[in-house]
């Protein structure tokens, strides 16, 4: 396996979004002369992002290569604490990175069509590619610190395309709920990182399911209570579950690519992500039963009222998004990471 094709993966978009941003601030690549360029960069960027994680999982399918963690440099150092640019490449990361892609680039290309003459028709794909990076990072993560970085840059892209038409104070103050409730869940993620340094000298993934057997079972349900913060704010569990129609206020196929098929889903990973980390916490995967079913009664209730397609859409994702959680909660890990994958190709269609 090549660690080279392995970080081309989240880099190629996170570079296509770069170059679009600095078109913009340099006052060029403006107007409908210039969104065929900017338009097929961003597909061009997502397509290599594709093809890397397919080509990668086919590899490891194939007996061809084997399970790996590359470290491409070292951010931070200090005494008994490292943190790591590392990526993990399996088949189950790759399989779903390669998924994602997949309906990132299918939506990428209906928004050429749908966007076409929109202002700020190529801030929309610098962001569409900057969300794609996002997630490769999220799903090929080795150590929770560039989950971390993953997870705010999505939440940045995410901001920026509901106030898209920021000169309505609708779209604003929508755009201003949702990131404010999201640092909610960000403030979870950060204290695991943080807890897990300090108790086991390390945020890898693969340590923190395997030596919190280590730890105190208050220190273990405190990692997992900040585990399940940040995956409920992430995939709108209550109590945090209205974010997502407010959401809804940014164009279609930003909405598809974010709420329906792609970014929602970034909560549920990330409990599967821990699975070792939540099996140790059994009061905590009651909880997660609990939250999840809620989730669901209250989607299914509200969902009846609704009389405009996209909301509608929105709380028919949170009652999923509560049934994968209390597959979680139950123990079907297998169950969920496949309900998942399913569900964000479903909801990205419909």
């Amino acid at each position: 396996m090549s660690a080279q094709i392995l970080l081309w993966i989240p880099l190629a978009p996170l570079l296509a979004s770069a170059l679009l941003a600095a078109w913009q601030f340099s006052g060029r690549g403006q107007g409908e002369a210039w969104e065929r360029s900017a338009a097929w960069l961003v597909v061009l960027a997502i397509t290599v992002a594709w093809v890397g994680a397919a080509w990668q999982a086919w590899q490891i399918w194939q007996g061809k290569a084997s399970a790996a963690i590359y470290a491409y440099g070292v951010w931070f150092d200090s005494g008994r604490w490292q943190l790591q640019w590392q990526l993990q490449a399996d088949g189950w990361h790759l399989a779903l990175a390669a998924l994602l892609a997949g309906l990132l680039l299918i939506g990428t290309r209906f928004a050429i069509h749908y966007l076409h003459r929109e202002t700020g028709f190529q801030r929309v794909f610098a962001l569409l590619a900057l969300l794609t990076g996002a997630m490769m990072l999220i799903v090929l993560a080795a150590n929770v610190w560039l989950t971390f970085v993953g997870w705010e840059l999505a939440g940045v892209s995410s901001y920026a395309l509901i106030a898209y038409a920021y000169d309505r104070p609708v779209a604003a103050a929508h755009a201003s709920r949702v990131l404010i409730t999201n640092r909610l869940g960000d403030a979870g993620l950060l204290l695991l990182l943080v807890w897990s340094l300090v108790w086991l000298d390390s945020c890898e993934w693969g340590v923190l399911n395997q030596q919190v057997v280590e730890l105190d079972s208050l220190h273990r349900t405190i990692l997992a209570l900040c585990l399940v913060l940040a995956a409920s704010v992430k995939s709108v569990q209550l109590p945090f579950t209205p974010w997502l129609a407010r959401a809804m206020e940014g164009p279609t196929p930003t909405s598809a690519v974010f709420y329906g098929g792609v970014m929602i889903h970034a909560g549920v990973f990330l409990l599967l992500q821990g699975q070792g980390l939540l099996q140790q916490a059994p009061a905590v995967m009651g909880l997660m039963t609990v939250l999840g079913g809620l989730t669901f009664g209250y989607s299914v209730v509200v969902g009846w009222t609704q009389t405009d397609i996209k909301t509608a859409h929105a709380y028919a994702t949170t009652g999923q998004l509560g049934l994968m959680f209390v597959s979680c909660g139950l123990g079907y890990w297998q169950l969920a990471g496949w309900y998942m994958a399913a569900h964000a190709v479903v909801r990205m269609f419909l």
